[in-house]
């Protein structure tokens, strides 16, 4: 249930910023879009973007899930969904500003990558402090998602950057 209402929410809002774009921009236009069209292209493009970021949170959801059963640990699917939900608003705010300045600072090289995933994990187990999780169910959570994330960054890596 609490993932239904956060894309929910992620819907309406992309939703309400896309309608309120396209008559902005449908303004400017001489031909314009009667207001139907612009509703029925919001409605798609809401749907695009809430598909993307189910796609990302069912990512950390299941990797979550990996680890909570590889390690035979007692956590409760609400405090996955929970966990996954927090980890994702992280990773699509907070961890693109840290990207951008490692990229800044370093390069676009595998150092700025790991100082990234390092700074991942360090993020992900204060998100657990914050949701009261075991210390060392945090660490494997943290740990665990944290290498998934970097796998996907070295290997977008190493595809567009020929070593």
């Amino acid at each position: 249930m609490k993932i239904l209402a956060f894309l929910s929410v992620i819907f309406l809002v992309a939703f309400l910023l896309l309608i309120w774009f396209l008559q902005y921009e449908n303004k400017k236009d001489d031909k314009k879009d009667n207001l139907l069209t612009l509703i029925v292209m919001a409605i798609i493009f809401s749907l695009v973007i809430t598909m993307v970021i189910a796609l990302f949170l069912f990512l950390i959801i299941g990797s979550t899930n990996v680890i909570e059963i590889l390690f035979s640990f007692d956590i409760s699917t609400n405090q996955i969904i929970v966990i996954a939900i927090s980890f994702l608003v992280y990773w699509l705010t907070v961890d693109n500003i840290l990207e951008k300045v490692f990229k800044f600072l370093m390069g676009e090289n595998i150092y700025a990558i790991l100082s990234l995933s390092l700074t991942r994990v360090t993020a992900f187990y204060m998100i657990g402090i914050m949701i009261k999780l075991n210390a060392m169910i945090n660490l494997s959570i943290s740990a665990g998602v944290g290498t998934v994330l970097l796998a996907m960054d070295v290997l977008y890596f190493l595809k567009y950057n020929k070593l």
